[in-house]
């Protein structure tokens, strides 16, 4: 114990070792390393980028503060330059990478002109743009471009669709509500480092207060680290606070049981050593624990004080029997419990969850540093005397287990029985299984509001879907990308999307290339260009003829003339098409069903379907967990005394889902996996049930109802959650736990006159 709080000190002193990334609780895609590759880089990129919209009426106050807050935001150290992919400097970049192999690049259109013979028409434009009105190119310009093909081509370039204009270095947009500046940041570190929110957010939470009056201007904010940070901060207060209300309940029902604070301090001891191990091994295995681990692993306080609930109980026995006795009395019982328990947190070990892989280890390892200081240290700190108030609990005990003993409550026992089975009869048939992957944790209001006035003014599409590309190099995947951009022209025609960007949109092929200079030299330069040179006075000599050289993907990534190219392009032949404004996710997905080397990625229906498919599983593994723990208990009790241990466990799995659906409740991956934990907890209760002896069944009655309140204590308040998912599984174990109990007297093997 020593060790593990030395090491808890030195990790949370050494830096924080709670995790917020949602995805981290979610499932791993085995079947395909390439799609999760992608959806890793994608959204860590994304992640990391935030936008802020600082609107005012007057134009010059608007830009003041924008500019402000962009100084106070980079001056944090963890964020880049803001507006650099703005600046003059970045367009000279990008008329720097394209100027020299010119002849090599044509807009879609022009394209489509020289296919089909229309190079005069591309020559009369280029006279247009030379002497009309507002003419921008000058002789230099003429020279080596005279047919002004590569401003045609970068006016071409799909970028980000929005309704922005470039205002001296700012993003603006004027309307009736004022003037409204765009900043585009991107964070230089991990945006769901709980240091790294705090900062950020602090920040702008300061500069916002120093500006509040009747003329400050509207400050709204969308990105990862503020959803996070929001997200985190809820689940770390809600821990605390649902820890201290399960705690006080835990406190307060120890002392209405044994009424005294021995008893108190020993159940308190046993928690505490169950909360330290199991973050301690969380830690040493995984390094970071994710927060939503420690809402569940309040439930810890509720399972693991079973063992000192039990033990403390033995005071109550009849008889002057010494510690060390009592505790031999309930070894078996407290084991067989145990090995229960760990059972079915192991079935959350092989899950290919994350998470529940440290809610595993969290509780496997907590409950077995329960049940070895419930055998060490109990017993050394027995009072050794029989309390003064046993005879009036046990009568409590008594007047309710006659409920299962007495032949005057069988009409009872019916009844409640017929009522179980009404509930599962009727909820059954109403089960509705519900896996969207948005419903496990609720966005925070403010929040979303900004985001939607954010979309509304500048018309930024952020949805996460695109078309994988998966090719042999990153030649074969331009030329597949190409072979698919009429397609993609189709769908922006037709509405189905707004916009698409893809590497090859920005860096043809070399074959592509090669079929546009020959296009240029066959369809235009060789028919139209003497005309041309004539009409604006210059000669053939005059001309800066391009160079020969083909542009490469690999030159246009390292001169970050376009930023986000490198987001497209996520390896060598892995690249990624994006795409705004999907209208149909079926339609898109239909369209590239027959393409090779083309799949459509939807991340969040994605992660949606893979939680259907493991909440199956979770039923299925549960199913599993059901037959080896019915192959122990035979070997333990016999196939009679497994049936009686079994049914409590099968009552409380049968029921707890069919009052949820009655309730309303969707049923999740995250109530399968309450199922399974329901398993382990319920047969505790039908173990001390039937290891307990004739002459103790009420000592072990008092045992279980107190070990069961108390995990109602515990798990039960998880249902006050504001987190849907962690809500679902509370209520999911209190509704089981409270079926189980009531019927685990059907477990003890002695049955009382």
């Amino acid at each position: 114990m020593i060790a593990a709080g030395i090491f808890l000190v030195l990790s949370f002193r050494s830096g924080n070792p709670l995790r917020t990334d949602l995805t981290a609780l979610l499932p791993l895609e085995q079947q395909d390393p390439a799609r999760q590759k992608a959806n890793d880089l994608i959204s860590r990129s994304l992640a990391k980028r935030f936008v802020i919209l600082v609107s005012h009426k007057d134009r010059a106050q608007a830009r003041a503060r924008a500019a402000e807050l962009a100084k106070a935001l980079e001056e944090t150290g963890l964020v880049g330059p803001i507006g650099e992919d703005f600046t003059t400097d970045q367009f000279r970049k990008l008329g720097t990478l394209y100027f020299s192999y010119r002849a090599g690049l044509l807009s879609q259109a022009d394209r489509e002109a020289l296919l089909a013979g229309q190079g005069q028409d591309i020559a009369e434009r280029a006279m247009a743009q030379i002497v009309g009105p507002g003419a921008v190119a000058d002789a230099r310009l003429l020279k080596a471009d005279p047919f002004l093909l590569l401003p045609s081509f970068l006016l071409s370039l799909p970028f980000p669709s929005t309704k922005l204009t470039l205002d001296e270095g700012m993003l603006s947009l004027t309307d009736e509500h004022g003037v409204h500046i765009l900043l585009s940041a991107r964070l230089l570190a991990d945006p769901f480092d709980l240091k790294v929110q705090k900062t950020i957010v602090s920040t702008f939470n300061r500069f916002e207060a120093a500006l509040a009056g009747q003329d400050a201007p509207v400050i709204r904010r969308l990105g990862a680290v503020f959803f996070a940070e929001t997200g985190a901060r809820k689940a770390i207060d809600e821990s605390a606070w649902l820890a201290g209300l399960s705690l006080a309940g835990t406190i307060l029902l120890i002392l209405l049981a044994f009424r005294g604070l021995r008893p108190l301090f020993q159940n308190l001891l046993v928690i505490a050593t169950g909360v330290v191990c199991g973050l301690a091994a969380c830690l040493l295995i995984f390094a970071q624990v994710h927060v939503a681990v420690l809402l569940f692993g309040i439930g810890l306080i509720g399972v693991a004080v079973d063992y000192g609930f039990y033990y403390t109980a033995t005071i109550f026995m009849a008889g002057d029997k010494t510690p060390e006795r009592r505790l031999r009395d309930i070894l078996p019982g407290i084991s067989m419990a145990l090995l229960i328990a760990v059972m079915g947190y192991g079935a959350l070990a092989i899950a290919p969850f994350p998470g529940l892989r440290q809610i595993a280890v969290f509780s496997a390892v907590g409950l077995a540093g329960a049940f070895v200081s419930t055998v060490l240290w109990l017993p050394l700190a027995d009072r050794r005397k029989v309390p003064a108030h046993t005879p009036q609990t046990l009568r409590f005990i008594a007047g309710l287990s006659r409920l299962w003993t007495e032949g005057r409550w069988r009409a009872l026992r019916l009844g409640f029985g017929a009522c179980l089975a009404l509930i599962v009869i009727a909820g059954f048939a109403r089960i509705d299984f519900d896996d969207d992957i948005r419903k496990l944790q609720p966005l925070d209001h403010s929040l979303t509001a900004d985001q939607a006035a954010i979309t509304a003014v500048t018309g930024l599409n952020l949805t996460n879907q695109y078309l994988l590309i998966e090719a042999a190099d990153d030649e074969r995947a331009l030329e597949i990308e190409e072979q698919i951009a009429p397609m993609l022209d189709a769908w922006r025609k037709s509405g189905l999307i707004t916009t698409a960007q893809f590497p090859a949109a920005y860096v043809p092929s070399p074959a592509r290339q090669d079929e546009n200079r020959l296009l240029q030299r066959e369809k235009l330069v060789e028919p139209f260009r003497a005309e041309l040179l004539e009409a604006v006075g210059l000669q053939a000599g005059d001309l800066n003829e391009a160079p020969d050289g083909k542009l490469e993907l690999a030159a246009a990534l390292s001169s970050r003339a376009i930023p986000f190219l490198n987001e497209l392009v996520l390896g060598p032949g892995l690249h990624v098409v994006t795409l705004q404004g999907v209208a149909s996710t079926e339609r898109v997905r239909q369209g590239v069903a027959d393409l090779a080397g083309v799949k459509f990625v939807d991340p969040t229906a994605d992660l949606s379907a893979l939680l259907g498919l493991y909440r199956f599983r979770a039923l299925v593994l549960l199913g599993c967990s059901l037959a080896v723990i019915a192959l122990l208990a035979t070997w333990r009790y016999g196939w009679r005394g497994a049936v009686r241990a079994l049914v409590p466990s099968f009552a409380a799995l049968l029921v707890a889902p069919c009052a949820l659906a009655l309730l309303g409740y969707s049923f999740t991956f995250f109530n399968a996996m309450a199922l399974v934990l329901l398993l382990s907890f319920t047969m505790d209760y039908s173990v001390f049930c039937a290891e307990g002896k004739a002459d103790d069944r009420l000592v072990t009655l008092l045992a279980v109802w107190l070990a069961a309140l108390a995990t109602i204590l515990s798990f039960g308040v998880l249902g006050l959650s504001s987190t849907p998912a962690v809500a679902s599984f509370g209520l999911t174990v209190l509704l089981g736990v409270a079926v189980a109990c009531l019927l685990a007297p059907i477990s003890a093997r002695h049955r009382a006159r």
